[in-house]
């Protein structure tokens, strides 16, 4: 039986939808407490958290993995691949991204990029382990068996790296550079020193492609575009209709 692929869930796309739905049962599990006996708040609750954990688990995941389908064919629509572009995915995770262009490829290849992986076997780094493959899903390993699994792993290549370092790649090498969520996660001053790598290793009319939040705490979409834009880069944002808080910021050299 062939396994089935893992790609997981952004941590912050988690994060949020599951403190905004813990409020709401805290608020409501509140006024039960008060104007109702113990017994039918423990019944109640009881059947709060089973249709929690059922909207969780299995509704969030079809749900989001629908939205993500879309996205993706969005992304391999502006990327307009001719099939022997040598493409880069920074902060790759589960090789989302990788692999759906890696299968619009034949003769090119795709790189993917990502500066997690486990060092220590300590109870604290298994259990973190452990949520990051079975659920987030984030991890190189996951990436390279999702790989193989889409038969596209002769045409995939995952290497951990950590983008705010010089990367080990020559001048004007990568044809496309994409990624998801993961600029707005860099450190400020870390990210102009990212986009300048960006340039230096994306090729004359190479194309950048970043679905990334619009704005959130101490980063805005418009500081890469500004960046690129100030470079003589033709840059658009497309919105997204999928993940109304994000975009895709295009741009091509």
């Amino acid at each position: 039986m062939k396994n089935k692929t893992n790609y997981g869930f952004p941590l912050s796309y988690i994060f949020f939808r599951a403190i905004f739905l813990l409020l709401i049962a805290l608020i409501l599990l509140a006024l039960m407490i008060i104007v109702t006996p113990i017994y039918i708040v423990f019944l109640i609750s009881l059947f709060s958290i089973s249709i929690f954990a059922y909207y969780l688990i299995i509704q969030f995941k079809k749900q989001f993995l629908e939205k993500r389908g879309t996205l993706l064919k969005k992304i391999i629509e502006i990327a307009d691949l001719k099939g022997d572009e040598n493409v880069l995915d920074i902060g790759t995770g589960s090789g989302f991204l990788a692999i759906g262009l890696s299968n619009y490829l034949k003769n090119g290849k795709t790189i993917g990029l990502d500066k997690y992986s486990i060092k220590s076997v300590n109870l604290k780094t298994q259990i973190a382990t452990t949520i990051k493959t079975n659920f987030i899903g984030n991890t190189l390993k996951n990436a390279k068996e999702n790989a193989k699994i889409e038969n596209v792993a002769n045409k995939c290549k995952f290497i951990e790296s950590d983008i705010t370092n010089p990367l080990d790649f020559k001048d004007e090498y990568f044809d496309i550079i994409v990624s998801s969520q993961l600029i707005y996660c860099i450190n400020k001053n870390n990210r102009h020193s990212v986009f300048q790598e960006i340039d230096r290793i994306l090729k004359k009319n190479g194309k950048i492609i970043f679905f990334e939040s619009k704005s959130f705490l101490n980063w805005n979409i418009d500081e890469a575009k500004n960046f690129f834009k100030n470079k003589g880069y033709k840059t658009k944002i497309f919105q997204s209709n999928e993940f109304k808080t994000c975009c895709i910021l295009f741009g091509k050299k």
